[in-house]
């Protein structure tokens, strides 16, 4: 199974990465790379792609709640100080830079538009890379030349793992209280580790 990875940026920082997936092991990477365009990474994950994607992460808030702090966020903090991380990557909507918030939507969009049925999970790569052994390990065996690139890995990882049904992660969606605003016009998942 195919899985595709966005890190949503801006000028020479958008990266975006396919990866094979076979059982339950990342079988290789079939392209990634950094561009400076949602259009451009559409159009190299199509050339990168042999079969429709199964799903697709992306490192952007893809959900909001239309009152206070998101519960995913609050809890993938707690998660991180528990584990001696930096919880200051783990920012509140309001105080994320543009490209990250409407690149991340557009590019929801844009997924669902090229595959209907394509499974769209928000990611937090920095935050599963401080809490997950196993991506860490996945991590170290490839090389990348940015981190947009790796954050885009690490995004088709979280992406597989939202499609496991072995997986142990948790959608975090859930564990929200307050009504949510799914800007990309669908809900998506929000598959990490806790």
């Amino acid at each position: 199974m195919l899985f595709i990875g966005l890190d949503p940026g801006g000028k020479e920082a958008f990266g975006w990465c396919v990866i094979l997936v076979n059982g339950d092991e990342v079988t290789k990477i079939i392209g990634s790379g950094v561009t400076s365009s949602l259009y451009v990474a559409i159009e190299r994950l199509k050339a990168a792609l042999e079969q429709s994607p199964t799903a697709a992460g992306i490192d952007a808030p893809l959900y909001w709640v239309l009152d206070g702090e998101r519960r995913a966020d609050q809890l993938i903090r707690v998660a991180m100080k528990q584990a001696g991380g930096m919880t200051s990557t783990v920012q509140h909507v309001n105080s994320l830079r543009g490209a990250c918030l409407v690149q991340g939507v557009l590019s929801a969009v844009a997924l669902r538009s090229e595959w209907a049925n394509i499974q769209i999970t928000e990611s937090h790569p920095k935050a599963v890379l401080a809490l997950n052994a196993e991506i860490a390990r996945l991590v170290q065996q490839h090389e990348f030349a940015t981190e947009h690139e790796r954050d885009a890995f690490i995004a088709a990882c979280c992406a597989w793992l939202s499609s496991s049904n072995e997986s142990k992660w948790v959608d975090l969606v859930g564990f929200e209280h307050e009504k949510i605003h799914w800007p990309s016009g669908f809900p998506v998942r929000y598959v990490h580790p806790l």
